[in-house]
C-alpha cells in the first residue's frame, strides 16, 4: 500500500488541493514501479510518448512538449540511443537538427509502458466506478485546459 495509509487525515480531506496532490503522488509513485520494471522513468515515458505522436519532431520541440530541461533531454537521449529504444536521425528540413523516432524496441517498450500504467490504474482509481473515473479524467482535462 501506498504512504502507509489509504485515506490521509480527515482534517486534509476537505481540502480539494490538497486531495489532488495527495492522489497525484500515489498516481506518480505507482506508475514510476510500474514502469521502472521495463527499466523506464516517468520523463523517458513522457519523452517517448511524445516522440511516439509525432515521429520525426525536432529535440527542441520535444524540450518544450515535455518541460524537460535542454541538458537532461540530452542526457535522456543518449540513454534511450544507448538502450536501443530511440535514435536521432538527420532533419529532413534542416541539417543542423535532429529528428527523433523510436527505434522497433522502443515502440514495443513504450505499448508494454502504456500496458502497465493502465494495470496500476486500479491501484490509484479502483474506488472509482468506471463512469466516475472517466468523468474524473474529463474534469482534469477540463481544468488543465483542453477543450473537448
Amino acid at each position: 500500500m501506498l504512504f502507509g495509509s489509504s485515506t490521509p487525515p480527515e482534517p486534509m480531506g476537505q481540502l480539494t488541493g490538497f486531495l489532488l496532490n495527495w492522489v497525484g503522488a500515489r498516481s506518480r509513485e505507482a506508475f514510476a514501479a510500474a514502469i521502472e520494471e521495463l527499466g523506464l522513468r516517468p520523463q523517458q515515458f513522457a519523452a517517448m510518448t511524445m516522440i511516439d505522436a509525432d515521429p520525426g519532431m525536432a529535440q527542441q520541440e520535444l524540450v518544450a512538449a515535455t518541460n524537460i530541461d535542454p541538458s537532461t533531454m540530452v542526457a535522456m537521449l543518449d540513454g534511450l540511443e544507448a538502450a536501443g529504444l530511440a535514435e536521432r536521425r538527420p532533419h529532413a528540413s534542416d541539417r543542423r537538427k535532429h529528428a527523433l523516432h523510436l527505434t522497433e524496441a522502443g515502440t514495443e517498450t513504450l505499448r508494454a509502458a502504456r500496458r502497465a500504467a493502465a494495470g496500476m490504474r486500479d491501484e490509484v482509481f479502483g474506488r472509482l466506478e468506471p463512469e466516475e473515473f472517466a468523468e474524473l479524467h474529463r474534469l482534469l482535462r477540463k481544468t488543465a485546459g483542453y477543450v473537448d
